[in-house]
């Protein structure tokens, strides 16, 4: 776990678990390696803004990204969305690619889509690939000083049923 993010929960009360892995990087690798429910993981995505601030998106790991929703929420022009470099993201919030987790580390800006309310319990990053978080969504939305917004692309058809498709 990321020493800034284990600060930013035990300054707030937070109540978590964390759960130690093998390193992950991507939904099938989480699908694999943890033994959580899928459909309870999310992912999150970090863009670097016009300003060099940095936006954290929080979707559910099976769901699609809708870039044009996002620069909208986040104040961008879809034109100049673009995701933050690895180094920036590990310098700027001390997070790692597949570990990132969505919380306000040094004034990064937090958005949750909508449909990650739908859960009870959320399994997310930590800072580090090698640890993920499990947290209940109301202690997430305590902490994580979120704008909720519509971030995510339609369910086809073929990913209602299957929430391994995304």
């Amino acid at each position: 776990m990321s020493p800034l993010v284990k600060r930013y929960l035990e300054e707030r009360g937070a109540v978590f678990s964390v759960v130690a892995h093998r390193p992950l990087i991507s939904f099938e690798d989480a699908k694999e390696i943890l033994p959580h429910d899928p459909r309870n993981m999310v992912k999150s995505l970090v863009f670097r803004c016009a300003d060099d601030s940095l936006a954290i998106v929080a979707l559910r790991a099976a769901e699609r990204a809708d870039y044009k929703k996002i620069a909208g929420a986040i104040g961008e022009r879809r034109a100049d969305l673009r995701m933050a470099e690895e180094g920036y993201v590990l310098g700027q919030l001390d997070m790692e690619i597949g570990g990132v987790v969505p919380l306000p580390i040094n004034g990064a800006r937090v958005f949750i889509d909508r449909n990650v309310l739908e859960l009870a319990e959320v399994v997310c990053g930590t800072g580090r690939n090698t640890a993920t978080l499990v947290i209940a969504l109301s202690e997430l939305m305590r902490i994580a000083q979120a704008l909720v917004a519509d971030l995510s692309k339609p369910a086809t058809a073929a990913n209602q049923s299957d929430p391994s498709v995304g």
